[in-house]
């Protein structure tokens, strides 16, 4: 996890399991170059959470129920990304939506991506996927440059101003919020997302209907 100390500090990195620690010296140089109100207000991490296992053994996602249970109104936001438009929730109203914040710099952010677009091609037609790029490490081009060598085609988008940051209350990277039909978030979960616990969180979104309390997920 990387996070700021104070206005002038240093960054301090730590190193969560499971989760590579971030010591290049040229990725906390462009993290100590960005203004600290910024950095504060995003309170930029990778995969620092407890929820954050990333094997199937250790994830606590990976027996996530059939069912969720809505823990408060999806914010509305507008991501406008290269080859499919804008989207906000009027634009995808009456489908579940899968939101997943990241950024290129983020080793776990990009370890992630090939099992989301794995189930992309599962469940695209079920869920709506869109990436949220954080910028300031990473400009938009290059977190699309990215998703294009990777082969990933899921909408992707950059989070202008950190406005989305703010508003689901993002303290880490990668985050993934699922929002059922009727735009309520029903789990929010930051650090890396087996395989498994993907295909069981899609599928309780998909058919959510209540019956687990995930509130302070």
């Amino acid at each position: 996890m990387i996070q700021p100390n104070q206005p002038g500090g240093e960054a301090t990195p730590t190193a969560p399991r499971g989760v590579m620690a971030l010591r290049d010296a040229g990725f906390l140089r462009r993290l100590l170059s960005i203004p600290f109100a910024a950095v504060a207000i995003v309170a930029v991490a990778c995969g620092g959470s407890s929820d954050a296992a990333a094997t199937a053994e250790g994830d606590p996602a990976a027996s996530a129920p059939a069912t969720l249970a809505s823990v408060g109104e999806a914010s509305d936001f507008e991501v406008s990304t290269p080859h499919d438009g804008v989207f906000d929730l009027n634009r995808l109203e009456g489908q579940p939506v899968l939101l997943n914040f990241w950024f290129p710099s983020c080793p776990p952010c990009r370890a992630e991506l090939p099992d989301l677009q794995a189930a992309y091609e599962a469940s695209g037609d079920e869920i709506q996927f869109l990436g949220v790029s954080l910028l300031g490490l990473d400009s938009a081009e290059e977190a699309q440059e990215f998703l294009e060598e990777l082969g990933v085609t899921y909408p992707s988008g950059p989070d202008a101003e950190s406005q989305m940051v703010r508003s689901f209350k993002i303290v880490g990277f990668p985050t993934t919020i699922f929002i059922d039909s009727d735009h309520n978030v029903v789990k929010k979960h930051a650090g890396i997302l087996s395989a498994k616990s993907l295909e069981s969180l899609i599928n309780a979104t998909v058919a959510s209907g209540g019956g687990l309390d995930v509130s302070g997920s």
